[in-house]
């Protein structure tokens, strides 16, 4: 099998300005960091009462599927479709695969984005971790031959083994994962009356984050921001977040698995955005322009839109008290009703995170440890429950 690199334009950034959405080989990617992913694995698969590795194998294997199926082009040989697989996973940043054993029944992984993660955040531990990749491989696979596998991890970097080892089994008795989607309109509300800082010059931040290489190393990993980012299918993030509320829903906890999800955001609103804050990237393009601390805040928003979270923004804010932010096409709302319809209840359970985790980050003292739960935040409207728009309230406790 060839190991030469896919050409970058292969897999070249598209960036939609109006929406703030980053598209790779046609499929819309956010980028999100080691702390907000490894947090997701953990919450989703530590619930006892349901198959967290199934849904997140499920899910990435549906979504990768459909995503190295958009990266092949007519022409490509077998060969060359795996490959193009395996430099997908190393461009997004998930590590390196190495796809040239699969006639042994095995594929081997040399560096992990996941393993990164749940070692910085959890520890080492004898189970393996990498289950997205599992996912990944099934859904590889199926959009290169039309098989359908079962891909398991016997061996993980993240206990004593030097690389990860993942075996091929053809005997497979479930079907392929299938997530129909809702067709609907979605027409963004305007961006007119939102609050603006005399200082920081939003436009600028994105243009500048979109414009850097963010793509995996010769490691296939991204250190960017201080700490290291993944470039991610939103499918994969709504398919596995909305699959584990609904499970966790028809057991009567509902409420559990909304906390979590949202404590995910909260994490990565603290601990993503610390590290982003800390960086040679905010100290050169970010820094120079923050003349107070509610400065902070948008500096943080704009870059959260270069990352592809959505067109959001802030509504209203008063230092060390309050935050309105307003999401116009947030991946979560919009993936809800592409994958399961509308709601009567807001589904934005990152963005709630998100947004308090900001205002505790910038206005609470102490460890990282110590801000969490000094600001509380609530989503008053949502995309999926037929408004306009999602608006998140943060208040201090």
């Amino acid at each position: 099998m060839p190991l030469e690199r896919v050409p970058i334009d292969r897999f070249k950034l598209e960036y939609d300005a109006a929406q703030h959405r980053r598209i790779i080989a046609g499929k819309d990617v956010v980028l999100h960091c080691h702390h907000y992913n490894a947090l997701l694995q953990q919450s989703i698969e530590g619930a006892s009462q349901i198959d967290g590795k199934a849904i997140i194998r499920s899910s990435a294997e549906y979504v990768f599927a459909d995503h190295v199926r958009r990266a092949i082009r007519p022409g490509d040989s077998e060969a060359d479709r795996f490959t193009i697989a395996q430099q997908l996973y190393t461009h997004l940043g998930f590590g390196m695969l190495d796809f040239s054993t699969i006639s042994d029944g095995e594929i081997t992984a040399s560096t992990s984005h996941f393993v990164e993660g749940w070692n910085t955040a959890f520890g080492r531990r004898d189970v393996p971790v990498c289950t997205f990749t599992e996912g990944y491989i099934q859904g590889a696979i199926h959009a290169v031959t039309g098989d359908v596998v079962s891909v398991r991890e016997t061996g993980c970097m993240i206990g004593d083994h030097d690389r990860c080892r993942f075996e091929i089994l053809t005997n497979r008795d479930t079907p392929f994962a299938d997530f129909p989607e809702i067709a609907f309109e979605f027409k963004a509300k305007d961006t007119s009356g939102f609050a603006r800082s005399d200082n920081v010059d939003e436009q600028a931040i994105i243009d500048a984050v979109v414009g850097m290489p963010i793509y995996g190393d010769d490691e296939g990993l991204i250190p960017a921001f201080s700490v290291f980012l993944a470039c991610m299918p939103s499918d994969f993030y709504n398919l596995a977040s909305f699959t584990f509320v609904r499970e966790m829903e028809a057991r009567n906890l509902h409420s559990t698995a909304k906390n979590l999800l949202i404590y995910c955001g909260e994490v990565c609103g603290v601990k993503t955005f610390h590290g982003i804050m800390a960086s040679e990237e905010w100290a050169g393009l970010v820094d120079p322009m923050i003349k107070q601390s509610s400065d902070i805040v948008f500096g943080l928003v704009a870059i959260s839109n270069a990352f592809g979270w959505g067109n959001w923004h802030v509504r209203e804010h008063e230092p060390y008290k309050s935050l309105a932010m307003e999401s116009l096409n947030g991946y979560e709302a919009i993936g809800h009703r592409a994958r399961l319809g509308d709601t009567n209840e807001p589904r934005c359970f990152m963005l709630t995170g998100v947004s308090a985790g900001i205002m505790e980050l910038i206005y609470s003292t102490g460890t990282m440890a110590d801000r969490f739960g000094s600001f509380i935040s609530d989503e008053q409207s949502c995309i999926c429950c037929e408004q306009e728009s999602c608006l998140f309230e943060v208040e201090a406790v």
